[in-house]
């Protein structure tokens, strides 16, 4: 089976080229340069449809993992999330190929936790509601589509951008503040990636949720990053949600219990996995 991840020089696709086949994948890359040896790599611009529509036809995949997003500016969360899903979307109906995109629990307010595949969408974050367009443009589209919602993404080896921030923070090196108001179902990024491969090989319409099973803060997601490094969970600086100038959601914990009863791979929580690698 050939399988195409966008976005492979992203931190999930780089753990999806690291934990997956080493044959028949292929990746993109915009800015980034490219890594693994073995993947046959493509420069792709997600805005340009004739370009993604090229790109997939040349590489010819049976699936397509989408996860190249950008946020950077209001217009990314426009032309690189809405539209650039949709220019991979009709690449992938046109040349028969199952599409795994992935979204994000942002595509709910934080007022009613968990929340199940089922719970109607309500994003109060420009953000979560460019992903939300672009779920609905792969049902339009593609509804064949498999559209999984996950949460902030993780991860020890190399360090998930949260976490770096996190120590920059406890080494005095970062201003700022972490909420203590403000809860994700933390996913483990190995954990999320083995998921993800099971679903190339398992077809799922619809929408599924794959989070990790503890709800944290991100304080306390920080307090346990920066103690399991060494540093003192007490230097890190406290934020609330009314601090911030923009709406933020107060607690978009996934409920994944349908993940979690389909598939072989073990969502675990941040304390488990914590536990697990300073054994």
């Amino acid at each position: 089976m050939r399988v195409f991840i966008t976005g492979g020089t992203g931190y999930l696709g780089r753990a999806l080229l690291r934990l997956g086949p080493t044959e028949a994948v292929g990746a993109s890359y915009f800015r980034q340069p490219p890594g693994e040896p073995k993947v046959a790599w493509m420069w792709m611009d997600i805005c340009d449809a004739k370009g993604v529509a090229q790109a997939l036809e040349r590489f010819s995949p049976d699936v397509v993992i989408h996860t190249a997003y950008g946020k950077d500016s209001p217009e990314d969360l426009e032309a690189i999330i809405a539209q650039g899903t949709a220019h991979v979307a009709r690449a992938c109906r046109a040349l028969g190929a199952r599409l795994i995109h992935l979204s994000t629990d942002q595509v709910f307010d934080g007022e009613a936790p968990p929340y199940a595949e089922s719970a109607p969408p309500h994003p109060i974050t420009p953000y979560g509601q460019a992903k939300l367009r672009a779920e609905e443009q792969v049902q339009e589209i593609l509804p064949s589509a498999t559209i999984v919602r996950t949460s902030l993404i993780w991860g020890l080896s190399p360090l998930d951008p949260t976490s770096r921030m996190v120590l920059e923070m406890a080494d005095g090196q970062r201003k700022g503040g972490l909420f203590c108001d403000e809860y994700r179902s933390f996913i483990y990024v190995e954990d999320l990636a083995r998921a993800l491969w099971e679903l190339v090989e398992r077809p799922l319409a619809g929408v599924l949720h794959i989070g990790g099973p503890q709800a944290l803060s991100r304080l306390e997601f920080g307090q346990r990053i920066a103690a399991f490094h060494g540093r003192d969970p007490r230097a890190l600086p406290v934020q609330r949600r009314a601090d911030f100038p923009e709406p933020r959601p107060g607690n978009c914990a996934l409920d994944s219990s349908r993940a979690a009863a389909l598939l072989r791979t073990r969502l675990r929580g941040v304390e488990e996995v914590l536990r697990q690698q300073g054994r």
